[in-house]
């Protein structure tokens, strides 16, 4: 049986469709990008949920928050939601997604040319239980965001998140304490 083809559609640096598709891992072509969906999810006291990647992964054992690329025909909003269903189990609504920032990257160091869209949500732990995801994620744990924010410093967590973050700090922490402060 061969295998699907995840497609995904193509970019400009400035977010416009160029009405063709990307197939992930095959070359992209200069100038097209494809879409990135990372989700902070907040317990509505304010721990953060983090995941372990699957050993087989790239970056395997390493930690990080819920993301992954933007399918063909979905908007970034869509594509948060799916995959933080998806990897976790947890079910919001395109409402309760708070967008964070847009960070576009055509760094070939950390993969292919991107653009990243994060957002934050709170979920209530004891409405919905963590589920995670067969082969991509194998561990979870909530932090205090003080905890998050020393822990995403570590050798322990993916690099380039790590960067993102770190290079989007003062928006976290705005909206954090707007959120939950």
């Amino acid at each position: 049986m061969a295998m699907e083809r995840e497609l995904w559609d193509a970019y400009d640096r400035a977010g416009d469709l160029l009405g063709f598709d990307l197939v992930r891992g095959e070359p992209i072509p200069a100038g097209a990008f494809h879409l990135v969906a990372e989700v902070y999810a907040v317990t509505t006291d304010g721990q953060v949920l983090v995941t372990r990647r699957h050993p087989k992964k790239p970056f395997g054992g390493l930690w990080e928050v819920t993301g992954g690329s933007v399918l063909k025909g979905e908007g970034p909003v869509e594509g948060a939601l799916r995959e933080l269903r998806e990897e976790t189990g947890i079910a919001v609504s395109p409402v309760e997604l708070r967008p964070v920032y847009v960070d576009v990257r055509d760094n070939l160091r950390e993969g292919q040319p991107s653009i990243y869209h994060c957002f934050l949500t709170a979920f209530a732990p004891r409405e919905q239980a963590v589920r995670l995801q067969e082969g991509e994620t194998v561990d979870w744990k909530l932090l205090p965001w003080e905890d998050f924010r020393r822990f995403v410093l570590t050798d322990g967590f993916v690099e380039a998140v790590r960067r993102r973050f770190l290079k989007h700090r003062e928006a976290f922490d705005r909206l954090m304490a707007e959120c939950f402060g």
